[in-house]
């Protein structure tokens, strides 16, 4: 399966970078053709009657979308809602999204009580838990009515979307996470920039050297990451210790010496006041991008998928944003695994053809793609990534340009099992008392240990 997705990414970041390939006359002899004489201008006014008619035929029928991102994203989404909304005027969608925890904890409310938006943004480390428990629908009925097309993805993009050979997502992007910098912050420090391949031993000197350099109480070489999220950085963390968060089965696969040596690893950037204390990070937790700390310039570095590069290069007047790979352990196992953006249909929905009508637009329509791009990755349909080939600005070009750099790294993952959820509250809760002082860290490994044990049994 892995190859398969190396080389569906590998193919189509390649179109992405065989810039001015399509020549100009194909777009002018296209303009032209739509543009066309007096009969194709008759033709296309009688089709637009009879599409109206037929619109007005039809009843009218509302569905929720929900979505994760920050400000640019939501301006992104928004307008390609806009454009589905007019291509189907008899659907209205009602829009939904937040921050990455705001939106889970979200729709983890929503779906145990049962309203769960129609078209959910989903991801895969979450999938698995959502199909499980029978909260999302079975897309291939939808494919097979004719309803989703998704003739343009290869097998292993849709692939990715299925749970025990079921299809529950389908893809939207693909991305890997790494370290994002600005080259002009990290200059006038006087800071080395980091390399491609660093390593932690590597990561932890260069926090030091840029923390030495701000000489300043409320400055830091990075921000707080010891907790959060169990992926990417602690699960890339024990992939490269030859471990795992859990296997196949979705049995526990790490064990207290993973979790103490990046808990011990954080705890002491923080004695030595190269991160934020617990409080400050508590502060700008969930604070959108353009108030962030990498982007007030607080910190210097910033944990991302590459997909966002982007957006955070929209944020400086001065220096380049560059990514470099998660630092590994060296002599250890590497610990990318592909990522990617995805969307589902809530099992519940009460209108699961608009639902998969808005999915086919979203992953297929030329007027969607445009506004999309990268944003959460290369799009996986053939023709969509020759759409996109040349839209993208010199930061997406880099962003994808580093996909391709890590991408050979990338080997396969399996997905989150039920109560997943359970064990990151656990994991964020135990780092966050750590930060605070109010436990030390072999209390906290036991305490968190003790839950992962009991939800991965």
């Amino acid at each position: 399966m892995l190859n398969k997705w190396k080389m569906l990414l590998v193919g189509v970041i390649s179109v992405f970078l065989l810039m001015g390939l399509v020549a100009c006359g194909d777009d002018s002899d296209e303009s032209a053709s739509s543009d066309g004489g007096e009969t194709e201008t008759e033709d296309s006014g009688d089709d637009s009657t009879a599409d109206d008619e037929a619109a007005e035929e039809l009843e009218e029928v509302e569905i929720r979308f929900s979505w994760w991102g920050d400000t640019g994203r939501n301006e992104v989404y928004n307008e390609i809602v806009d454009r589905f909304e007019e291509k189907y005027p008899h659907i209205t969608v009602q829009r939904e999204f937040g921050g990455w925890e705001d939106y889970w904890d979200r729709l983890a409310t929503q779906i145990a009580g049962g309203n769960a938006p129609d078209v959910i943004s989903m991801h895969q480390f979450y999938v698995s838990d959502y199909a499980r428990r029978g909260a999302l629908r079975d897309i291939q009925e939808l494919m097979d009515a004719g309803v989703l097309d998704l003739s343009d993805f290869e097998d292993s993009a849709i692939d990715s979307g299925k749970v025990d050979d079921t299809i529950y997502m389908v893809a939207k992007g693909i991305t890997m996470p790494g370290w994002a910098y600005n080259t002009a912050q990290f200059d006038e420090l006087g800071v080395d920039y980091p390399d491609l391949n660093w390593t932690w031993d590597d990561f932890v000197e260069t926090v030091h050297a840029l923390n030495d350099a701000m000489g300043s109480d409320d400055h830091w070489g990075v921000q707080d990451m010891s907790g959060g999220q169990l992926q990417p950085n602690f699960r890339y963390f024990v992939r490269q210790r030859g471990n795992d968060l859990f296997d196949d089965e979705g049995k526990l696969a790490f064990d207290e010496d993973d979790v103490r040596e990046w808990w011990t690893m954080w705890d002491d950037l923080r004695q030595a006041g190269a991160i934020p204390d617990a409080a400050t990070g508590n502060e700008f937790e969930g604070a959108p991008l353009e108030a962030n700390m990498f982007v007030t310039g607080r910190t210097a570095l910033v944990q991302i998928p590459a997909n966002q590069l982007y957006l955070y290069q929209q944020q400086f007047d001065d220096g380049e944003l560059r990514m470099v790979r998660m630092p590994h352990i060296e002599g250890g196992a590497n610990g990318e695994y592909i990522e990617g953006a995805y969307l589902s249909i809530a099992e519940r929905s009460d209108h699961p053809e608009e639902a998969a009508m808005f999915i086919d637009f979203f992953v297929n329509a030329e007027e969607s793609i445009e506004l999309f791009k990268v944003e959460q990755g290369p799009p996986a349909g053939t023709q969509a990534s020759q759409i996109v080939q040349d839209l993208i600005d010199p930061a997406q070009a880099r962003a994808v340009e580093f996909i391709q750099e890590a991408l050979p790294y990338g080997e396969s993952a399996p997905y989150a099992p039920t109560g997943v959820s359970e064990v990151e509250q656990a994991f964020s809760d135990n780092a966050e008392a750590i930060a605070f002082g109010q436990k030390s860290v072999d209390q906290a490994v036991e305490d968190f240990m003790n839950v992962a044990r009991n939800v991965f049994q």
